[in-house]
Formats: structure tokens, sequence, C-alpha cells
């Protein structure tokens, strides 16, 4: 063979191999692509009939946690319709901040959809109570209820849907009266006095949040001029305390709050939410009493609860 022929075959051969693969400008290999290939592409392979196909991240079950670091304090309340939401607390010049906020949370989990609508001021009329009655002459920020309706007067936790995940809510089944009294468990009542070493005065059962989650109120019997009461977190067998110990000095009729009689009772506690959070539960709370409304974040660690910052209180006085 002279050398013209063997130079066409080493030409011939160079083509071929260029066909299948070819350079960037920047000189990185790229693979040619199906349509560019003669090459024959061979079917994927298919798994035993035994074999189950691993779930898509789509399809993976994932928990959802609240992070209370994006928490912020934007408390409201209900108009007499339950039409609107206002939220008080703040200075005016917010409204930026303000219209960020489009979910309100309250009355044992209930989930609206608000709209910020403006700064209201307040009016001369206003005789300073923070109730549905005087509602139109308190200054704060007005929301407008896009869907449903609010509980009128009830306390609202106003949020921006991105912050707050609202799968993290627990369901709530609140007790009243005597069913919150004769729902106790013997073993609930006896482990509680185990734990505190201190005999309960009376228990009740306020809510049940699932199968395996309940919250107690516990007033202890009085040590002398030492008292206690206990908000009591119950999910299986473990047990999650918050205590409110006081020491009479005095007036027995304003112990915890001015007029509650060194007593406490169901009818004083209404649940805002409850919720899931990676270190914990987290309780929103109303806690009644004679000249007002406070509420506030508990946030479960270990066997106790810490109380958050995140606080809010309304002056609801009667006249």
């Amino acid at each position: 063979m002279n050398k013209l022929m063997v130079s066409f075959f080493i030409a011939l051969m160079l083509v071929g191999c260029s066909s299948n693969n070819s350079m960037t400008s920047d000189g990185d290999h790229v693979e040619s692509t199906p349509e560019q290939s003669a090459e024959t592409v061979l079917p994927s392979p298919t798994l035993p009939p035994s074999a189950e196909p691993l779930p898509t991240p789509s399809k993976q079950k994932t928990e959802a946690y609240l992070d209370t670091e994006k928490l912020k304090t934007n408390f409201g309340f209900a108009d007499a319709e339950g039409r609107n939401i206002l939220v008080t607390g703040h200075e005016k010049g917010l409204d930026q901040e303000m219209a960020q906020l489009n979910e309100a949370i309250g009355d044992q989990g209930n989930v609206l959809k608000v709209k910020f609508n403006k700064w209201q001021d307040g009016t001369e009329n206003s005789n300073g109570r923070e109730m549905a009655h005087n509602f139109v002459n308190l200054a704060g920020y007005l929301f407008t209820v896009e869907e449903a309706s609010a509980t009128p007067d009830e306390t609202y936790y106003l949020t921006d849907q991105t912050d707050f995940k609202v799968d993290a809510l627990l369901p709530i089944e609140s007790l009243e009266g005597q069913e919150a009294l004769s729902t106790v468990e013997e073993s609930v009542r006896q482990r509680i006095v185990d734990t505190k070493k201190r005999e309960i005065q009376k228990i009740w059962k306020l809510a049940d949040l699932s199968t395996d989650r309940q919250l107690y109120l516990v007033q202890f019997v009085r040590l002398d001029q030492n008292m206690l009461f206990s908000l009591v977190w119950k999910e299986k067998d473990e047990f999650t305390f918050m205590d409110y110990p006081a020491v009479i000095q005095g007036d027995e009729y304003s112990v915890w709050r001015v007029d509650d009689g060194g007593e406490v009772m169901p009818e004083m506690f209404s649940i805002l939410f409850a919720a899931d959070t990676s270190e914990g539960p987290l309780l929103g709370l109303n806690w009644w009493g004679s000249e007002g409304v406070n509420t506030f974040f508990l946030k479960g660690e270990g066997d106790s609860f810490k109380e958050m910052d995140i606080q809010y209180g309304r002056y609801t006085s009667p006249l």
C-alpha cells in the first residue's frame, strides 16, 4: 500500500472518532447527545418483581416545625362583627411592616387570611378598654378579615405565612366545666404529686391536643403562705411543667392576679394555639383576670416550659 492510501485511511479514522465526541472552546469534553450519535441506546434496567422503588423526595414524609426565631410581637383583637382585627401596642409609622402580615391565628388555632387596611387614629370617645365595644375609638393598625370571620373580642396573633408554618399547628379540643374535672385519670394526678412532692387541691384537663397530648391546669395545696399552680403538658409518658409560685403578702384575694381570690380556674385560660417546634411544644395562651387579659407564649425545653418575650396585654376592666 502506498503512502497516499495510508494517509487516506488515517484521515477516515480521525473523522469517525470526532463524530462521537467534541471539545468546547474551553477545552472541556462534551458527550454527544443521542441525536448526534449513531450508537445504540440500551434500555434502562428494570427492577425485579420483589424490589420496591425508592420514594421520590416529594413523597417522603417531612416533619413540620415552627421556627420560633421568626416570631414577632404582633397581636390584635376582633371587632363585634368579626370582620376586622385591630393590632395595638405599636406606634404609628409601621405601615410597610404591617403590610407583610397576611394571617391571623387564634381562638384554638383557627387560621384566618387577613389584609392590612390602614392605620386607625383613636378618638376622644375612647374609654381605654381594648374591647369590641370600643374598637372604633382605639388607635392601631386595622386589618380586614378576607375569609370566614374572626371570633368577636378574641385575641389574634398576626404573622406572615412564610414565617409561620400552619402545618405545625396541633388540633385542639378544649374541655369545660364538669367534663374538665371528671376526665383526669388517677395515674396522671399521682404522677404530678410524685413529681412535685406536693398534694393537689384541684386539677382540670384544659384540652386534648391529639391522642397522646393533653394540657392540664393544677392548683396545689397551700403551704403556709406559699401558693403554687402549674400548667402541665402531658405527651405520652412525659410531663412538662410551667410553674407559677406565689407568696401571700397581706392580701389573700390578689395572689397571682388582682382579685383572683387566691385560686385559679379553667375559665381564666384559653388556648390561642399549640404547635410543634424542633425543641418541643409551643403554646400560645390567654390568661384572663378581673382587669384584663394577658397573652403569652410558652416554649417547651425538656421537662419545663420557658416563657418567651413575645407577650401582649389588653385592659378590659368592666365599666
